[in-house]
């Protein structure tokens, strides 16, 4: 038997035509343009609602908008006969401090190797920008101010992001170490860390997740076969403690789990580990990986081999003070 979703429960006294007036408001501020199918669609969908309208009661509706200030144009050829929003009708003011900011980090996204962050943030800033006062003026990404050293990375970057995303095995001829090594590997993703670019795979022959650096890559080329598996991600759960629970601010695709005054958990899901395990190395005492058991075997053996080394017998001699340096000490 199927239970009613509380949250879709009709309220009493509720005026359902104003209902209807101000979902089709909220649907077209999310897409700023619908055609009449299309607003059906979702007026259908809702449990409130769930219907179609014809021409002449949507007209209604949407003359009822335009009646309290929404800029809301004729159904025309001009517009694809769709109801288009031509104003955020809840605007928020930006000063020219904060569409500056905006704009230098976007100028400093533009240069960057990694074009998904610019379009990324350009995308944010189109959205913002309906939504403020102030608008963004367009900027195109400009090649010729992009320095070598970034432009060489740019194009890394483009090659072996299509390469995942075509999933096909790569043969690839790898340095390591004064040595070239042929590798079968399924790539699976491309990620950056302290400024190098590895591609993160499964190796066929071992059937182990393996981590080049692109730089160190020879030639690869791709095969015929298609990828076997899909790429291994980690869930980690890792707790901080401390001053460093409330200072600390969250890197990408992290997310908090639990927080308390003086604890904070965090989750994060990633390809590759080493990275991960370096950082939180660095936080010393005031960081405990949390699951999975896997990652925490490894963390804790890689501490046990740092405090081997550490305490690496020293000769008594190279321990003993210089009696010269005693005698004159005294």
């Amino acid at each position: 038997m199927a239970v009613a979703d509380p949250s879709f429960e009709t309220p009493q006294n509720m005026n359902i035509s104003a209902y209807r007036v101000l979902f089709i408001l909220l649907m077209l501020v999310r897409y700023k343009s619908l055609n009449m199918m299309e607003l059906n669609r979702f007026l259908s969908e809702n449990p409130l609602i769930g219907r179609v309208y014809n021409s002449e009661t949507l007209t209604k509706y949407i003359n009822t908008l335009r009646e309290v200030g929404c800029r809301i144009p004729r159904s025309s050829s001009r517009n694809d006969y769709s109801y288009e929003l031509l104003q955020n009708p809840f605007p928020f003011a930006l000063d020219a401090s904060e569409s500056s900011v905006a704009q230098k980090l976007l100028s400093l996204l533009a240069i960057q190797p990694d074009e998904a962050l610019y379009a990324d943030y350009r995308e944010f800033l189109q959205l913002l920008a309906w939504s403020a006062e102030m608008p963004f003026p367009p900027l195109e990404l400009l090649d010729g101010q992009v320095l070598p050293e970034h432009a060489r990375k740019r194009e890394q970057l483009r090659v072996y992001r299509a390469y995942c995303h075509d999933a096909f095995a790569l043969d690839i001829q790898y340095k390591e170490q004064n040595q070239v090594e042929h590798l079968l590997l399924e790539p699976h993703e491309v990620v950056e860390q302290k400024n190098r670019l590895l591609l993160v795979g499964l190796e066929r022959k071992t059937q182990r997740q393996k981590t080049l650096e692109v730089d160190r890559i020879l030639s690869a080329r791709q095969l015929p076969s298609k990828n076997r598996r899909q790429a291994v991600q980690y869930a980690v759960t890792f707790a901080l403690y401390g001053r460093l629970a409330k200072s600390y601010r969250l890197y990408p695709d992290e997310k908090v789990v639990y927080r308390s005054e003086t604890e904070l958990h965090i989750k994060v899901t990633v390809a590759e580990t080493s990275g991960l395990m370096a950082r939180l190395l660095k936080y010393g005492a005031g960081c405990q990986v949390l699951a999975p058991g896997s990652f925490r075997e490894a963390m804790r053996q890689h501490v046990g081999h740092l405090l081997e080394v550490m305490s690496v017998s020293v000769p008594s001699e190279c321990l003993a003070e210089p009696e010269t340096y005693r005698k004159e000490d005294s």
